[in-house]
């Protein structure tokens, strides 16, 4: 209905639940089409953030009434890289990154992890410095970079699991 009446602003709570694939398709596809030719802003609640990824230029997260983030989401994504890199035996893996903040690192055998604050152009300036056997960086999904932003702030999942 507010789609038809013409509003400047929609707020939608849990747009997409129920939906099934097709029918969720073909809302986000009205609200961009609404979008470009309107200058609509749909203002979208959602517990599920990957529905929210391929639709949303700005992030909000709220808690108990306050902002936890807001942020352009290619800012967002920019700050934060994921790295997955096999060390020459003897490197400190973590020593090299010593500069970044270093949200999550995991180790498998000799493949480590790394999720860290920074652009990935300066984390590929420490990798070619320490000349790892290999490398990959790989695509965060928002549900991780919330994770990481959101622990930086205080809002620790770990602290909720207690």
């Amino acid at each position: 209905m507010a789609v038809c009446a013409y509003t400047k602003y929609i707020y939608c709570d849990e747009t997409f639940d129920g939906l099934d694939p097709v029918m969720r398709q073909a809302v986000k596809s009205l609200f961009a089409e609404e979008m470009d030719n309107r200058g609509l802003t749909p203002i979208i609640a959602s517990h599920n953030l990957r529905e929210l990824e391929d639709i949303c230029e700005n992030i909000g997260y709220l808690h108990k009434g306050g902002v936890l983030l807001s942020q352009n989401l290619n800012d967002l994504k920019l700050g934060i890289c994921k790295i997955q890199l096999v060390p020459k035996p003897g490197t400190d893996v973590l020593a090299a990154f010593n500069s970044f903040k270093i949200y999550k690192h995991e180790t498998r055998g000799a493949l480590y992890t790394l999720t860290l604050k920074g652009s990935i152009a300066d984390a590929e300036e420490v990798i070619k410095a320490i000349a790892p056997v290999y490398y990959e960086v790989l695509p965060l999904s928002l549900e991780e970079i919330f994770i990481s932003e959101a622990e930086t702030i205080g809002y620790s999942v770990k602290q909720l699991m207690l």
